[in-house]
């Protein structure tokens, strides 16, 4: 079976890799200079910044990921190591509360902290325990999804402040402190990040590098952007690149879905209808990002729950600094129409905004700022939509309704990357799993 992989970022790397691993030699268009796409590290004067890859979840033993990587022998090629105390540092209005890596350790802190709320958290968790369980077995696509929100699960839960720290694990996929967040994403997300968090020694750059030394049967095809997707009644059998057009017997986009229904002629009722319900679909927020240096030691990841709302995340030590990027919320729209010098202008205006309100949060001694980027940048690099940091928002109510699940409504092509199941390391991997399921399927 020709396979064609539309996109070289972290899903489709996974992807080409799994299906290598079923025997396919799969080709990956992608449009830029090399694969990787926001997952890669870039260097300033030497130094390794991170640009969308930190820290993931479910990464220690027997957990789904590290498992998945010791079946393949990736677990050897991988550096991994755990933050020496809490990986999360959270602050709220001048409370501070440390997040641990145990799930049990997290609740038990949480009961002495908030003693009035001891069974509340006790159901609370039960629920999140039994809902991150994680399986690649196929369901019904539109059917046995679970539609509840956070705010429904957690309605017990009264006290202020601790539902804050509760939600400070949507940032990870929806927004902050978003109460109608998809509970399923929410529990699988949390405790593999509670039981789970780990860092990549060599960052996004290591996860790219041993994904591509891995791909001996998949052919790469940089700089090479794909113009249209075309299919018949029989489904999805040709795209139209940089050399005219190529037949394929399954296409999987790794794109953003608004921009895969760009790339199709909707011919019937039927597609304009799954088309317009995709462009409806509400979108993950978009970020600010400060790479730099800063003199204070820090070992854990910062999260400011202010009106600016920063989070400064370590990767390194360069002479005694910590190596860190800075994410602050931010708004794509201001930034999509100016030419290059009020872009330059708006850009370094709103870096010193971010600078100056962080100054006001911690005592990070000198920062040094190596580089900075706009929502715009992330829109480049993703090939997204206004540069949303996660894809389509991971909101209960789209989560149960959406139609953007890994098996579109055209046979042979589906869709992967971090809108068709969440995203994250463990959500790319979940998806890439599951559309391998429909390989198996077909043969």
């Amino acid at each position: 079976m020709n396979i064609a992989i539309v996109g070289g970022g972290l899903s489709g790397l996974l992807c080409a890799f799994l299906l290598e691993k079923k025997g396919y030699s799969p080709t990956i268009y992608e449009r830029l200079p090399k694969v990787g796409g926001v997952i890669d590290s870039f260097k300033r004067k030497g130094i390794m910044f991170d640009v969308g890859f930190h820290y993931s979840g479910s990464l220690a033993p027997k957990q789904f990921l590290y498992e998945e990587f010791k079946k393949y022998n990736l677990l050897e090629k991988f550096e991994l190591y755990s933050y020496d105390d809490d990986f999360d540092t959270l602050y709220f209005d001048g409370e501070e509360f440390g997040i641990p890596n145990s799930s049990l350790e997290f609740k038990q802190k949480l009961k002495a902290y908030f003693e009035d709320e001891k069974e509340a958290l006790e159901v609370f968790f039960n629920k999140c325990f039994e809902a991150s369980k994680i399986t690649l077995k196929l369901k019904n696509d539109y059917a046995n999804i679970d539609s509840r929100s956070l705010r429904s699960v957690m309605q017990d839960i009264k006290n202020p402040l601790l539902r804050k720290i509760l939600l400070h694990f949507t940032i990870f996929y929806a927004e902050v402190q978003y109460e109608e967040a998809s509970f399923d994403i929410y529990a699988k997300i949390m405790i593999n990040m509670l039981d789970g968090t780990r860092k990549i020694r060599g960052n996004g750059r290591a996860i790219v590098d041993v994904l591509k030394s891995e791909l001996h049967s998949t052919t790469i095809k940089t700089r090479d952007e794909i113009s249209e997707i075309l299919y018949d009644e029989n489904g999805a059998k040709a795209l139209t690149c940089k050399y005219g057009v190529k037949e394929y017997d399954a296409i999987i986009s790794t794109l953003h879905p608004r921009t895969m229904v760009n790339l199709l002629d909707l011919e019937n009722k039927k597609l304009k209808r799954y088309a317009k319900h995709v462009n409806e679909l509400e979108e993950s927020p978009t970020f600010f990002s400060i790479f730099c240096l800063v003199d204070a030691d820090i070992t854990s990841n910062l999260y400011f729950y202010s009106d600016d709302c920063i989070s400064v995340l370590p990767s390194s030590k360069v002479d005694g600094k910590s190596v860190v990027t800075v994410i602050a919320r931010s708004s794509y729209e201001k930034y999509e129409k100016l030419e290059k010098e009020e872009y330059k202008r708006l850009k370094q205006e709103e870096c010193e905004e971010h600078i100056s309100a962080m100054k006001k949060l911690y005592d990070f001694g000198n920062i040094e700022i190596m580089d900075c980027s706009t929502p715009r940048t992330k829109q480049y690099y993703s090939n997204g939509y206004k540069g949303s940091a996660y894809g389509v928002l991971c909101s209960a109510k789209q989560k149960s309704l959406s139609m953007v699940m890994p098996k579109t409504r055209i046979d042979n092509l589906y869709l992967a990357g971090e809108s068709a199941l969440a995203p994250g390391l463990l959500g790319c991997y979940l998806g890439a799993q599951k559309v391998m399921n429909y390989f198996e399927e077909l043969r």
